[in-house]
């Protein structure tokens, strides 16, 4: 019998992996300066601390790497605080779940604080029992630190790593479309359930209780 729900934030509850593609050159263009066209392409596998390096170098900068690192996550917070969106559906999602008395928790990389920020905007943010930031979900170990009962929790994701995590230490696994997911065909594949978003599980709750139960 499902208990509990683990969902995944970026991407799967709220539209935001637009935003972290685009940070680095929202960072340039704050600072009146023209980001180069594959900035994306050269950040996207450093470490804050490489980045910060790496544009003060090519752009410039006066700032120090820590003050870079401060200023580019004060446009990422401010993103959360202001302008970030729930995925179509998700209210829905949540509603249905909360009447079955499913407990629902929240497992993200990104900084709890900005989660928190970004639900209590929304009105989401009393759906949920807790918030848990800053999440490596390439090990089984965080989910089961979120629950210990894994055949009675569903996990909501996105990314096609965390769903192969989740599944292996033997969560139901819901899969939501998202374009910062490269490899949807092996998503759909390693996931119980898959939709293009979020929203299109809210009709099928009962189907998915039922699987979990025979499971």
């Amino acid at each position: 019998m499902i208990k509990a729900a683990i969902f995944d934030l970026d991407g799967t509850l709220l539209d935001s992996n637009g935003m972290w593609r685009t940070l680095g050159e929202r960072y340039i263009l704050s600072l009146g300066k023209t980001p180069a066209n594959d900035l994306y392409e050269r950040l996207r596998e450093l470490s804050l601390e490489s980045s910060a390096r790496l544009v003060k170098s090519e752009y410039c900068l006066s700032f120090s790497e820590n003050e870079i690192i401060e200023q580019v996550m004060e446009i990422c917070a401010e993103f959360y605080r202001s302008e970030v969106m729930p995925k179509n559906g998700a209210r829905e999602l949540l509603e249905q779940l909360s009447e079955r008395n499913i407990e629902m928790k929240i497992l993200t990389s990104s900084y709890a604080e900005l989660a928190e920020a970004a639900l209590k905007r929304l009105g989401l943010i009393d759906f949920f029992d807790e918030i848990c930031g800053g999440a490596d979900k390439s090990t089984p170990n965080v989910f089961l630190s979120v629950s210990e009962a894994p055949h009675e929790t569903l996990v909501f994701e996105d990314a096609l790593y965390a769903v192969k995590t989740a599944k292996a230490a033997g969560f139901v696994t819901c899969a939501v479309y998202d374009a910062f997911e490269k490899k949807q065909e092996e998503l759909q594949k390693n996931a119980d359930f898959y939709r293009m978003n979020v929203g299109e599980y809210v009709g099928d709750i009962d189907e998915i209780l039922g699987f979990a139960e025979k499971k």
